[in-house]
């Protein structure tokens, strides 16, 4: 069975991303301490859970190790509320690398992969991101201050498009 589509809802959900995304581009600075402190929220919430879940498990092993992690998500829950431009120039520091490793990693698999259809596309992918965390790198420190907000923006973009390019083509 096709699921439904609203046309309405996906015109104005479409219209609504997109016009958030160009907010977003147009002042990165306060994308990306929006995206950290987001990021922050998360990570205080997994805290909670794993403290709450001391509660329910049995044997004292098991209750320092759901300790240890409430204690590392609190910890980095509140480095990134309270010093989200810190945290965020870290954070994209490791994400500049993990998307430089991934694209070397991908290009090996592309090789692995030559002989299939679409194998290029895969090491076009693969330099794209070599590239893009190459200059992440590159760029750090100034890149933590924009760069988490520049990648909100281009996703907030691209997914209100997707759903109204999906809400105009729906009949009804």
């Amino acid at each position: 069975m096709i699921p439904q589509v609203s046309r309405s809802w996906s015109i104005f959900l479409g219209i609504l991303m997109m016009l958030l995304g160009f907010v977003a581009l147009s002042n990165q600075f306060i994308a990306t301490i929006t995206v950290t402190t987001f990021i922050g929220i998360i990570l205080m919430f997994g805290a909670a859970v794993s403290l709450i879940k001391i509660f329910s498990i049995h044997g004292w092993q098991n209750h320092i190790w759901y300790l240890v992690v409430a204690l590392a998500y609190g910890v980095a829950g509140f480095v990134f509320i309270a010093r989200p431009f810190e945290a965020a120039i870290a954070f994209t520091f490791v994400l500049g690398w993990a998307i430089l490793i991934g694209g070397i990693f991908r290009i090996f698999m592309a090789f692995k992969l030559r002989h299939h259809r679409g194998a290029g596309w895969v090491l076009f992918s693969a330099i794209i991101s070599i590239i893009l965390g190459g200059l992440i790198i590159s760029q750090w420190p100034v890149a933590g201050l924009y760069i988490l907000g520049l990648f909100l923006s281009i996703e907030l973009i691209f997914a209100g498009a997707g759903w109204l390019g999906l809400g105009l083509s729906t009949s009804k």
